[in-house]
């Protein structure tokens, strides 16, 4: 009887050990998915706090801006516990767009990057863009897709994302990649404001467009305000790869990391209609990769956000 007791009592000891382990697992888990969701609302709260930040520089003379456009990121704190923020904010005109650029910046951007189609993908990404079916020389129509086995031709028509560069005959994931940070759909400009503009990209342009003179690409011309920063940011550039930016659309990258670990990355980008000052739209909201696993700054005093 005494031998059953015990066998009874260790049996209860192994299920109530089970037990507790299995409720510290699933406390544990509990934890991880609310500092996941607190790391996910504070990223979203970043993307806010850049939109206010927009709308007053917008609605002040001169603006006054806590961020700069140049997608310099900017680390703040959250609370006590050690909570940061990273922000970053690009301003679109610093980009080339795939829909408006013409073909002398497309191909700097595309030789000075050095990928591996070369002046085929530029001949590509215009026949990809554009409404006919006649092949530029280095280009690609429907009848080259098909011969490629692709199932479609070009869209004959403007890049809806900068994702679809990886549909251009020639470009390869790879390529498309290492495009996609210094392309955009969203600036409206035919040139770029190299006021803005990350200086990796007056860079590679440089290099692969050389010291050439030429009128500029806009319409209208430089308001002179516009020309001193701009020969000093975009001295490497010929003038008609510049332009002024109107301040009409953002990328915005937040990532938040808590102190209990959980990193979460929110990027949109936001573009102002007219005619009020404060009006936008959200033409972009998705999450992001992480770029960089590394720790919040330690021994740092960060501003709060």
């Amino acid at each position: 009887m005494l031998l059953v007791v015990l066998s009874a009592l260790g049996l209860l000891a192994i299920v109530a050990a089970s037990f507790a382990q299995i409720a510290r697992n699933h406390i544990r888990l509990a934890a991880v998915a609310s500092d996941g969701a607190r790391a996910e609302a504070f990223a979203d709260a970043g993307v806010h706090i850049v939109i206010l930040d927009l709308v007053a520089a917008r609605e002040s003379q001169p603006p006054n801006r806590r961020f700069a456009l140049d997608a310099t990121p900017l680390t703040c704190g959250i609370g006590s516990d050690g909570t940061t923020l990273t922000i970053a904010v690009q301003d679109e005109a610093g980009k080339v767009d795939l829909n408006i650029s013409g073909e002398p910046l497309l191909r700097a951007l595309v030789l000075g990057l050095g990928l591996s189609a070369g002046e085929a993908a530029v001949g590509a990404i215009l026949d990809y863009r554009d409404e006919d079916d006649d092949r530029r020389l280095s280009g690609a129509e429907r009848a080259e897709y098909l011969a490629a086995g692709r199932s479609h031709g070009p869209r004959n028509g403007p890049f809806l994302a900068v994702e679809e560069l990886a549909s251009v005959l020639g470009i390869t994931q790879a390529d498309a990649d290492r495009l996609r940070p210094f392309v955009t759909i969203h600036s409206g400009l035919a040139a770029i404001d190299a006021n803005v503009a990350p200086r990796a990209l007056i860079e590679i342009i440089a290099r692969g467009g050389g010291r050439d003179s030429g009128s500029s690409l806009l319409d209208g011309d430089l308001a002179a305000s516009d020309l001193p920063a701009m020969a000093h940011r975009g001295g490497q550039l010929p003038p008609r790869f510049l332009a002024a930016s109107t301040r009409r659309a953002f990328s915005v990258r937040s990532e938040a990391r808590t102190a209990g670990g959980a990193t979460f990355v929110r990027e949109a980008v936001v573009e102002f209609v007219a005619p009020s000052p404060s009006a936008f739209l959200l033409r972009r909201w998705y999450r992001g990769a992480v770029a960089t696993p590394g720790a919040s700054p330690a021994g740092q005093a960060l501003p709060p956000c």
